[in-house]
């Protein structure tokens, strides 16, 4: 939406001023402290002590317009802000179909590798959600995989335990990956505690390893009673 001035019906906007411009000449920062970046395409450079006035919900939103010292830099309705998310979305989503295609061959192999209780873990968010395989399986599969190789190489829960409390990215008795966050870690962790006390059950029905992060309906973790790490936290 090509506008010249203030839009008269949008109050959804907020204004700083520019205390520093950044050697880019794009970066700007504001007096509440945080730092913005002007389009490279701006009809006009940021200096310090312009006000920036910003269209947007405010600090960890996007921001859909831009203002400098009543210039506008660009400037997108609530509705076009809606339709250009929405494009990017399926955008990212096609790329992301074409990726898992390339990769559904591996993928469908580590998944018949693991034992049948992490499958059917697995199965039950598939089936929850027709879009995990393609947005989170790699994720649960590289915790699962991670949980069967610390399970079968410690043996028992005090093992397991015992071993978290050291180092065990530097124990030689388990080859885990140095690909790690501590999400993933730490539900390798449960699930491995839950293998080796033969608890299958329980593994079907403990929470998605990334169910924490987006969301349990999502992540396709519909399970009444499911398991928490922190249910294990209180055990260790």
């Amino acid at each position: 939406m090509a506008v010249k001035t203030y839009p008269k019906l949008d109050d959804e906007w907020s204004e700083s001023k520019i205390t520093e411009v950044g050697t880019d000449g794009r970066g700007i920062h504001l007096e509440e402290g945080y730092w913005f970046t002007v389009p490279k395409d701006s009809p006009i450079l940021p200096k310090v002590g312009m006000i920036a006035r910003m269209y947007g919900k405010g600090f960890g939103h996007s921001v859909r317009g831009l203002f400098l010292d009543g210039e506008c830099i660009y400037y997108r309705t609530l509705e076009e802000e809606a339709e250009q998310h929405r494009q990017q979305v399926a955008e990212i989503e096609a790329k992301d179909r074409v990726e898992f295609e390339k990769q559904r061959e591996s993928i469908d192999t580590r998944y018949d590798a693991l034992p049948e209780c992490f499958r059917k873990r697995i199965d039950k968010f598939c089936n929850n959600n027709p879009d995990f395989r393609r947005k989170y399986e790699s994720y649960e599969l590289f915790v699962c995989e991670e949980a069967v190789k610390i399970a079968k190489a410690l043996k028992t829960d005090k093992a397991i335990v015992d071993w978290k409390k050291g180092k065990p990215f530097s124990d030689s008795r388990v080859d885990i990956s140095r690909d790690h966050s501590g999400n993933t870690f730490g539900f390798a962790v449960l699930l491995a505690r839950l293998f080796a006390q033969g608890e299958e059950d329980k593994i079907i029905g403990a929470h998605g390893a990334l169910a924490p992060l987006v969301g349990s309906k999502e992540y396709g973790c519909i399970w009444d009673g499911a398991l928490t790490k922190r249910d294990f936290e209180k055990e260790s």
